[in-house]
Formats: structure tokens, C-alpha cells, sequence
């Protein structure tokens, strides 16, 4: 194939919120946690990525706890460290090499008080130890200038605010992802939504569906599933412009995009004790497939205490 790799910086991803109560048929989700509450979570990150009909995965691994710093009727402030981290041979997700050589850095996070995202309170001295890491990356990368090129990007993107919490908070925020909001049995909620463009671009329009899938009112366990997926014929349009900037208009770079089924979706599932507010089990899968390079993103969390 004459297209080179061409890394991808996944964005974060946001939601909203309504207020905390539960029925027969339907429940609303919120932490409900208490001062000095504190928990450990256990993360896996697998990465398989096709290149000419070859797999080829990575599984990287983190150990992480949290502590409830505040609780009241304004929010929350959680202490998030990670205590260990075990990466794959030659990982490729930028995000997991740049929270790898962050252990032991204490990241505190302010939610709202139904545990929605709000901000990373301590972000300038999260930003210097950040910023030293992805020095560190840029130098020990001189002789990959593909590795090089997106580490200095990175160093670009962490300079904002937003940038940095994109780049080092996405497991924390899908920890969350669920909270602030009411979910019906028997009910798929569909949304118009905006996709993250891995490519740079403006973000794409897509179909988000939300459906509670499970609800054991005896045991306090509810299952949350959402889907999205993005239009084909629009990702197509896009990633051809893509590949002409990339490679001059090579004609037959174009015509391989062409030729290829593209795509892209998103599915999660959380599994949560509502009385606790406490995620049990969870995942987070992306699938893109681009042409030029097709890459499903798996990320798992759980809690273990």
C-alpha cells in the first residue's frame, strides 16, 4: 500500500446532566460518594490496528485510585493517582504513553454535583510535569520522525487548559461517563450529535443512541449502553481530502480511499451500582477504519473495592 502510517490523537468526549432519582422502570445516575471515600480501578487499553489484512495489538495496562476530597450540594473534588502502569512494546495511543510516566502525580478533578466533568483544578502543576514528559518523548524520539512529528504536536496540544485535560483525562472522564443523567427501561434515547474528527477536521454529524439495558432495583445494578455512528458516504468525502493534502493528489493513494469500505462507530457499556454511584465494569470501544490505516480502540475500567 503506498499510504504511510498516520498516527491518530483520539479527543475526549462530553456529556450532560439532570438530577439524581429512581423508579421501578428508571434511574438516575450520580456518585453519591462521601469524604475520604476511596476506591481502586484497574484499566485496560487495547489497541488492534489492520494494515494489509495483518492485526497487530497492543495491551496496555494501569493501576489507579481515587479519593473523595469534598462532597457537598456544589460537587465534588477527587484525587486521581495512578500507581502503576504497564505499557505495550511500541504503544501507539499517545495518550497511554503520556499517563504512563505520570504515576504518582496527583490529579484533582472537580465534578459537579451529579459527577459531571467540570475542570482539573491543579492544571498548572499537572501541566509542568506533563510537559517534561512529552520533552522527554520529543528526545528519545529523533531518529522516528512519524513518533516525533505527533509528540510535538502533543507538546502543542497541552499547552491550553482543554488541551491537557484531552490529553491525560480521557479514562477519568469516561469513569464518569454515565453520570447526570436519566435512563428509562424499554426507552433508546437518540441524539444528533457531534463526532470528534480524528483526522483534525470539523467534527462530524452523527447518531447517538442511549438505552438502559438493564435494571436490578434488588441489587442497586444498572446496565448503560449508547452507540454512535458516523455517516460512510461523509467519512469518505473527508478522508480522501485528507489523503490528497497527504500525498499530492497521488492518484492511486486516491483510488485505494475509493476502493475501501470506510467507516466509523463507538460503543459503550457501563455497569453500575446506582446506590453507591460506583462503576463495576465498563468498556469503551471505538472502530475506524480509513482506509489507510483501520484501528479499534478498547478500553476497559472496573473497579475493585
Amino acid at each position: 500500500m503506498i499510504l504511510k502510517f498516520l498516527g491518530l490523537f483520539v479527543t475526549a468526549f462530553s456529556l450532560s446532566t439532570t438530577s439524581y432519582g429512581q423508579t421501578e422502570n428508571s434511574v438516575d445516575v450520580t456518585p453519591h460518594w462521601k469524604k475520604n471515600e476511596t476506591h481502586s480501578v484497574i484499566i485496560k487499553s487495547t489497541t488492534t490496528d489492520n494494515n494489509n489484512g495483518k492485526d497487530q495489538n497492543f495491551l496496555s495496562t494501569f493501576d489507579a485510585m481515587f479519593i473523595v476530597k469534598e462532597a457537598s450540594d456544589n460537587g465534588y473534588k477527587v484525587e486521581w493517582t495512578y500507581t502503576n502502569a504497564k505499557l505495550a512494546d511500541n504503544e501507539p495511543v499517545l495518550e497511554n504513553q503520556i499517563v504512563a510516566k505520570l504515576l504518582n502525580t496527583k490529579l484533582l478533578i472537580k465534578l459537579s454535583d451529579v459527577g459531571k466533568f467540570v475542570e482539573l483544578i491543579n492544571v498548572d502543576e499537572v501541566k509542568i510535569i506533563t510537559n517534561k514528559v512529552v520533552d522527554e518523548l520529543i528526545a528519545n524520539s529523533a531518529t522516528n520522525p512519524t513518533m516525533n512529528a505527533q509528540y510535538k504536536s502533543a507538546k502543542q496540544l497541552i499547552a491550553s487548559k482543554q488541551g491537557l485535560e484531552i490529553a491525560i483525562l480521557k479514562q477519568i472522564k469516561f469513569y464518569n461517563f454515565s453520570f447526570g443523567y436519566n435512563y428509562k427501561l424499554n426507552f433508546i434515547q437518540t441524539n444528533n450529535i457531534k463526532f470528534p474528527n480524528p483526522l483534525g477536521g470539523q467534527p462530524f454529524d452523527a447518531i447517538e443512541k442511549v438505552q438502559l439495558t438493564k435494571l436490578d432495583t434488588k441489587n442497586s445494578v444498572c446496565t448503560i449502553e449508547t452507540n454512535k455512528v458516523i455517516d460512510g458516504k461523509t467519512l469518505k468525502t473527508v478522508v480522501i481530502d485528507y489523503v490528497k493534502k497527504a500525498t499530492n493528489s497521488n492518484p492511486q493513494a486516491i483510488e485505494e480511499i475509493n476502493k475501501a469500505s470506510l467507516g466509523m462507530t463507538e460503543n459503550t457499556m457501563q455497569q453500575i451500582d446506582f446506590s453507591k454511584g460506583i462503576i463495576q465494569k465498563s468498556f469503551f470501544k471505538r472502530t475506524a477504519n480509513l482506509g489507510f490505516q483501520n484501528r479499534t480502540t478498547l478500553l476497559e475500567i472496573e473497579t475493585v473495592d
